[in-house]
């Protein structure tokens, strides 16, 4: 529905409408299960044995797979038709820093939770599971992000941290962790994020207590500079998200007004 906006004229009943944002600009919806979530157990631990075993790590290696037989026991014990629908509804994403717990129980050694750690490496990078915002905005595990980065689109990375090869080094790295916490939660590669994508997690930022870091928009420079984003795109994060805010009817519906004429005056005099 166009949005309508009063124009200043006498008693303010003049009005003017604006259309609403681009489909481009909207968040992709989350994907209604995709391959990696359906794959039988052990066609799906074989996979991801043989692609994230390095000869280098053995001992690391050993972690993981003990960490993900453990987890992998726990998930089927969930209820749901996917590995996603099971780690959603075991509650550790919910969880955030504390996720293992209810996998641990008593048992709280730390080199347990750091199986459990190293299992889920191998089923977020291996795309098994897509956490939420919530739960990926509360971990500091930036191996975890450098190896999505390789697994799941290794050039396209790459392309961006070249690009972006004059910023300063934090810099650099919050935009990169931004683009990664991107792909790993919506599926795809980088060329594939929207202008919608942006938004969301800039607002999964704020929601979250992260004000300071949805204040740096260089990762969405970098999308808009590198042409993955469309012409038609904002040139600033800043400007895309004034475009963004909720519509006058987004904002009164969410008081649940039942009365129809006074919800639509609301509206019309807001």
């Amino acid at each position: 529905m166009p949005r309508k906006i009063h124009d200043g004229t006498a008693n303010g009943t003049a009005q003017q409408t604006l259309p609403e944002p681009p489909s481009e600009w909207q968040a992709r919806p989350p994907a209604d299960g995709w391959w990696q979530a359906r794959q039988e157990r052990q066609a799906m631990t074989t996979r991801l044995r043989a692609t994230f075993t390095d000869t280098k790590t053995v001992r690391r290696d050993l972690t993981r797979r003990r960490g993900l037989i453990k987890l992998l026991d726990w998930l089927e014990q969930q209820p749901g038709d996917t590995w996603q629908d099971r780690w959603l509804a075991s509650g550790a994403d919910a969880a955030g820093q504390d996720w293992t717990d209810p996998i641990l129980g008593s048992d709280a050694r730390r080199f347990r939770r750091d199986e459990l750690i190293g299992g889920l490496t191998l089923l977020v990078v291996g795309q098994v599971i897509r956490p939420t915002y919530r739960w990926l905005l509360r971990q500091r595990l930036a191996l975890m992000l450098a190896e999505a980065r390789q697994a799941l689109d290794p050039e396209g990375f790459a392309r961006l941290e070249q690009h972006a090869q004059d910023a300063i080094g934090w810099a650099r790295s919050d935009a990169m962790n931004k683009l990664t916490w991107i792909v790993i939660h919506k599926g795809g590669v980088v060329a594939d994020i929207t202008v919608g994508d942006c938004i969301e997690l800039t607002a999964a930022l704020e929601e979250h207590h992260f004000r300071g870091s949805a204040g740096r928009p260089l990762f969405y420079a970098l999308l808009k500079e590198t042409g993955i984003l469309p012409a038609t795109a904002p040139p600033r994060l800043r400007a895309l998200r004034i475009e963004a805010r909720p519509s006058i009817e987004q904002v009164v519906d969410k008081y649940g007004i039942e009365c129809r004429p006074i919800r639509d005056l609301m509206v019309e005099t807001t």
